[in-house]
C-alpha cells in the first residue's frame, strides 16, 4: 500500500505538474482572461503611495481602522459607546454604498515584485505532489471497481475542490466568468491525466 501510494503521489504529481507547465506556458488561455489596466504605471505608483504593506487588498474595506492608527487608539476610540458605534455603522453603510456603485478591488499586492519563476517552480512541484498523494490516499481507501471509476472518483474530486475554491471568487469578488471557466478546464483536464497515471500504478 505504501508503494502504491507513494507511486501515485509522484507519478501523479510530476503529471499535473507537466501539465501546469503546459497549460500556463504553452497555452493561451490563462492569460486571455487577464485583464491590463490602461496605464500600469499610474496603478503602480497608486498601489506604492497608498499600500501600506504587501498583502491581500479590498477596496473599498471599511472593516480595518484607518492605516496608520495606533490600535490603542483605535480600541480607546471603540469604546466610547453609542457615539462610536453609530459612527461605525454610517461608514460600513457609505461603504457598501460604495461596493454597490463600484470600483470593487480584491487583489494581492507585493510591493517587493517576484523573484520570478525560479523559486516558485519548485513549491508548485512540491504542492502538485502532495495533493496527487493526497488524492490517492483517497482513491486507495474506497471500494470502487474498475479502471475509469477509479479515474471518475479522482476527476470528480477535482471538480468538487475547483466548486469550493472557485466559485466563491466569481460569486464574491467578481472574478470574471472567463476566468473562472478556464481554472475549471484547466483543472478537470490536468486531475484527468493525473487520474489515468495514479490508477495506472495503484
Amino acid at each position: 500500500m505504501l508503494k502504491s501510494l507513494s507511486l501515485g503521489g509522484l507519478i501523479g504529481g510530476l503529471v499535473l505538474f507537466a501539465w501546469g507547465v503546459v497549460s500556463w506556458m504553452l497555452l493561451p488561455w490563462h492569460l486571455a482572461t487577464l485583464e491590463k489596466f490602461k496605464d500600469e504605471a499610474k496603478v503602480a505608483q497608486a498601489l506604492t503611495a497608498n499600500a501600506t504593506k504587501s498583502g491581500v487588498y479590498l477596496l473599498p474595506n471599511v472593516h480595518k481602522h484607518e492605516p496608520g492608527m495606533p490600535e490603542a487608539k483605535a480600541k480607546k476610540a471603540e469604546a466610547k459607546g453609542k457615539k462610536a458605534e453609530a459612527k461605525r455603522k454610517k461608514a460600513e453603510a457609505e461603504g457598501m454604498k460604495r461596493m454597490i456603485q463600484g470600483p470593487v478591488m480584491f487583489a494581492a499586492v507585493n510591493l517587493q515584485g517576484t523573484s520570478g519563476s525560479g523559486a516558485a517552480l519548485p513549491i508548485q512541484l512540491v504542492t502538485t505532489i502532495v495533493s496527487a498523494f493526497l488524492a490517492t490516499w483517497l482513491l486507495m481507501n474506497t471500494t470502487l471497481p474498475g479502471y475509469w471509476p477509479r479515474v471518475g472518483f479522482l476527476v470528480v474530486l477535482a471538480l468538487t475542490a475547483g466548486v469550493i475554491c472557485h466559485v466563491p471568487d466569481w460569486n464574491w469578488w467578481g472574478f470574471s466568468a472567463g476566468y473562472t471557466a478556464v481554472a475549471f478546464a484547466d483543472l478537470l483536464i490536468g486531475w484527468t491525466l493525473a487520474g489515468l497515471a495514479i490508477v495506472k500504478v495503484t
